[in-house]
């Protein structure tokens, strides 16, 4: 579950139970801090949280302010500078070396609806929609580490026993359709625009085909991935459009993944997960330690 969809859920059973709550959003980061801006957390009135701000560094702090600002119902700005020593910012051995400035929002009654309702829009806004094409057992990983990410992901495949919710509980949406027979049956039952990465993991080249012409024109999509070698992806789009002087449009990725050394499925799943994460964020796959810049993007 998004954790977004989190804070909401948490917010909504303080409004059930009449309880006030405390919505805590970073509004401005410099310099290095683990969450960047827009990062969330949610204070019940038991001192129980969800979400989080930072490594947790600054959450015993933001929730010893909320007892206080539970009594007050006034807002307030909470500035963390952690440019020092670990034993001089607030005892709480952070260490991380940055600015972080938090939003401190005590919510009641209206106030606490209207959070709730700005949640909702911002998830979707924000939802990231992920297309599985292929129920087989590489799949299951795909899907679970997908959703467990925040993404909303449908599964489609032919076969009537794969295309189940008890295989793929994570799932949004689960279609069983068979692309090769009914070539318009993808795009008639889902609506392809809203996607923004699709896999096509069939492992049948008929379907694996079906699916990659169905897919290579949708308006959002920004990934394609294909499990198997490049050769293979190249004849599956044998006559395509888009292919032009025998290579791959710049938004298929063939073979599917990230260089992770990976074997087993749950391997496999979190290489291409993590090439999805990547190409979405408009990141290059290198690690941190490459970057030479801040990690969060000033927003």
């Amino acid at each position: 579950m998004h954790e977004l969809d989190r804070l909401r859920l948490a917010l909504a059973d303080a409004a059930e139970r009449g309880e006030p709550a405390l919505l805590a959003t970073v509004v401005n980061v410099d310099g290095s801090t683990y969450r960047g801006t827009g990062a969330r957390m949610v204070v019940r009135a038991d001192g129980s949280t969800v979400g989080a701000v930072s490594g947790g560094c600054l959450e015993a702090d933001i929730v010893a302010r909320a007892a206080e600002l539970f009594t007050t119902g006034t807002p307030e700005l909470a500035h963390y500078d952690t440019r020092g020593s670990d034993d001089e910012v607030l005892g709480l051995g952070l260490g991380c070396r940055g600015v972080l400035d938090v939003q401190l929002e005590p919510l009641t009654g209206d106030t606490l609806q209207r959070a709730i309702t700005e949640l909702a829009a911002l998830r979707d806004r924000t939802a990231v929609r992920v297309l599985v094409c292929g129920g087989g057992t590489d799949a299951i990983p795909v899907v679970r580490i997908g959703a467990a990410v925040g993404w909303l992901v449908t599964v489609v495949d032919h076969r009537p026993t794969f295309a189940t919710t008890a295989r793929f509980p994570d799932a949004e949406r689960v279609l069983q359709l068979d692309a090769v027979r009914e070539p318009g049956s993808l795009a008639a039952s889902i609506d392809l625009g809203r996607f923004a990465a699709a896999v096509s993991m069939a492992h049948a080249a008929a379907h694996d085909r079906a699916y990659l012409h169905a897919l290579l024109s949708a308006p959002s999509l920004r990934y394609l991935g294909v499990l198997g070698p490049r050769r293979r992806t190249m004849e599956l789009l044998g006559g395509a459009q888009q292919i032009v002087a025998g290579t791959l449009p710049p938004h298929v990725y063939a073979p599917i993944g990230l260089d992770l050394g990976a074997e087993t499925p749950d391997e496999i799943a979190l290489a291409i997960v993590s090439e999805i994460a990547a190409v979405l964020a408009g990141r290059p796959a290198v690690s941190l330690r490459e970057r030479g810049g801040p990690i969060h993007e000033r927003r």
